[in-house]
């Protein structure tokens, strides 16, 4: 070999030692999953219950009927009426509404009632905006479950007011037997599907 040629393998050889080879790339994906069960909770506490006592003391007048006046007592505790805040992940949770009669165990005649009976209102606020009502009279059955218009508003205000009114014995001019008397509204939101 002559030098020439012996110079030019060795300049290739030291062309093939330092190049780098071909560049080549990797590439990676990482997949990320999840998921919100639906749920309803109170808050503040992310609690599943909320309540109050509403104690409307005599519900008598002076001359033994019911008291009229038993709609604006009931609101009256808590500046409009009862609030709480209950928020759900789903759309369109359901409410259902029963309202149990305010009722003595102190027997009663002709003439005479342990009973009153009244009409409980639960108005819901809902976005983007509104309100839906559920009604329920302690006469009739449970109302519900009623799908809402929307989801429950999430502004970080109360969005239930609960209401009382219609407050009636069985007879109008039945007196009131004296005793004890106990009643309740049960409210139940689920979450929608």
């Amino acid at each position: 070999m002559d030098k020439f040629t012996k110079l030019a393998l060795a300049a290739l050889s030291m062309t093939l030692i330092t190049s780098p080879a071909e560049a080549q790339s990797v590439n990676g994906t990482v997949d990320i999953t999840g998921s919100v069960a639906p749920k309803c909770l109170v808050l503040p506490g992310a609690g599943n219950s909320f309540g109050t006592l509403v104690a409307l003391g005599e519900l008598a007048q002076a001359d033994g009927r019911l008291a009229t006046d038993l709609s604006s007592r009931f609101s009256s505790i808590g500046g409009t009426g009862l609030i709480a805040r209950v928020v759900c992940t789903s759309a369109n949770p359901t409410v259902a509404v029963d309202a149990l009669e305010i009722t003595s165990a102190t027997p009663s005649t002709t003439g005479y009632a342990n009973r009153v009976d009244f009409a409980a209102r639960v108005a819901l606020s809902v976005t983007p905006s509104g309100i839906d009502t559920i009604s329920n009279d302690s006469r009739n059955a449970a109302t519900g479950p009623t799908a809402l218009s929307g989801r429950l508003a999430n502004n970080g205000d109360s969005n239930i007011m609960i209401t009382a009114d219609t407050f009636a014995t069985p007879v109008a001019t039945d007196l009131l037997v004296a005793g004890s008397y106990t009643g309740r509204i049960d409210i139940v939101i689920a979450p929608g599907l």
